[in-house]
C-alpha cells in the first residue's frame, strides 16, 4: 500500500514537472513575440519621428508660408512691439 502511494505521489509529481516545463515554453514563446513586437514598434516610432521633424523643419514652413499663404517676412520698419505692462 505504502509502495502504490509513493508510485502515484511520483507520477505526479513527474506530470507536474511536464505541466511547469510546457507552460514556461508558452510563456517564453509569448514574450519573445511580445520583444520582437517591441523592436517592430520602435522602428516604427523612429521612423514617425524623422518624418514629424521632417515636416515641421523650418525652411519648408516658410516655403508654404510665402507659397500658399502669400506671407513675407517683414521689414524692420514695419515691425512692432506691443507691450502689456500693468
Amino acid at each position: 500500500m505504502v509502495l502504490l502511494v509513493l508510485v502515484l505521489l511520483l507520477v505526479g509529481s513527474a506530470m507536474a514537472v511536464i505541466f511547469s516545463a510546457y507552460q514556461y515554453r508558452i510563456l517564453f514563446n509569448q514574450h519573445q513575440n511580445l520583444v520582437a513586437n517591441w523592436d517592430e514598434l520602435q522602428v516604427e516610432w523612429g521612423q514617425l519621428v524623422l518624418e514629424e521633424s521632417a515636416w515641421a523643419a523650418n525652411n519648408r514652413i516658410e516655403q508654404i508660408a510665402s507659397k500658399r499663404l502669400a506671407m513675407l517676412v517683414p521689414e524692420p520698419g514695419m515691425i512692432e512691439i506691443v507691450r502689456h505692462e500693468r
